[in-house]
């Protein structure tokens, strides 16, 4: 049995904070999170991140301790810190989290969309498919959505995002490890936001749609760029699949 550690990470700015467990080496945990917030993840510590500068946080160890511990100590750490930028689960009673600034407009270009998450889809509507192993029997189990997951296994739909936030991170929740099935198909629609201005100002019915436009065969830019969200662009974009 793979043992690890439990952390925090504390904003040194407002003493907000989060819990996390591994078993990676603290620094590559460390850089993992860094990664995530460059390639634009909507968490909350990964937002704050970019708001406040890498420079403004610290990660320090808690505990050790089995990997089969890790959802039991995680909540009772979870409990007594009371992280403002985890996803809190049943057991703890939510806390608000700083508001994060609403982009910017631009008036002299009215008919660009504003990238914001409604654009990226949010947790109650994820479109991939996922898969849950049960820790105790070694059982795999594939779901339509992470909402289907979670009524299933928890019996509230609600409890989606942690299974959310357990497939992205390696983690385990609800007994179970989970992992996301990615969509392969290209023929899904896509988006592209403009690197200078953050606006959405391209939308394409498929990748093979915008080749054309842009009027070349190589999709090997745009591939990259959609399979790295956030940290390789193409033609002047960051480029995400639509969410359904």
């Amino acid at each position: 049995m793979k043992r690890g550690i439990i952390y925090l990470i504390l904003n040194k700015q407002n003493e907000h904070k989060y819990i996390g467990n591994t078993t990676l080496a603290m620094n590559k945990e460390w850089v993992q999170h860094i990664d995530k917030s460059k390639r634009m993840s909507s968490e909350p510590l990964h937002k704050a991140f970019r708001e406040y500068g890498i420079h403004n946080f610290m990660i320090r160890e808690l505990d050790e301790c089995d990997e089969s511990e890790f959802e039991l100590k995680t909540n009772q750490w979870i409990e007594k810190y009371k992280p403002e930028y985890n996803i809190i689960t049943e057991v703890i009673k939510p806390i608000e989290v700083k508001e994060e600034k609403k982009p910017r407009t631009y008036k002299s270009a009215p008919h660009l969309i504003q990238w914001n998450e409604e654009n990226r889809g949010n947790g109650k509507h994820f479109g991939f498919k996922i898969r849950g192993k049960n820790l105790e029997t070694g059982l795999c189990t594939d779901y339509e959505s992470a909402r289907v997951a979670a009524e299933q296994v928890t019996g509230k739909a609600i409890n989606n995002s942690n299974i959310i936030l357990a497939a992205r991170t390696g983690r385990t929740a609800y007994g179970h490890k989970w992992q996301i099935i990615e969509e392969k198909d290209h023929k899904r629609a896509v988006f592209g936001v403009n690197k200078k201005t953050e606006q959405i100002e391209v939308r394409y019915e498929s990748i093979s749609a915008a080749l054309r436009e842009f009027e070349t065969a190589d999709k090997q830019g745009i591939l990259r760029s959609l399979k790295n969200p956030g940290k390789y662009g193409w033609r002047g974009y960051w480029w995400f699949y639509v969410r359904n």
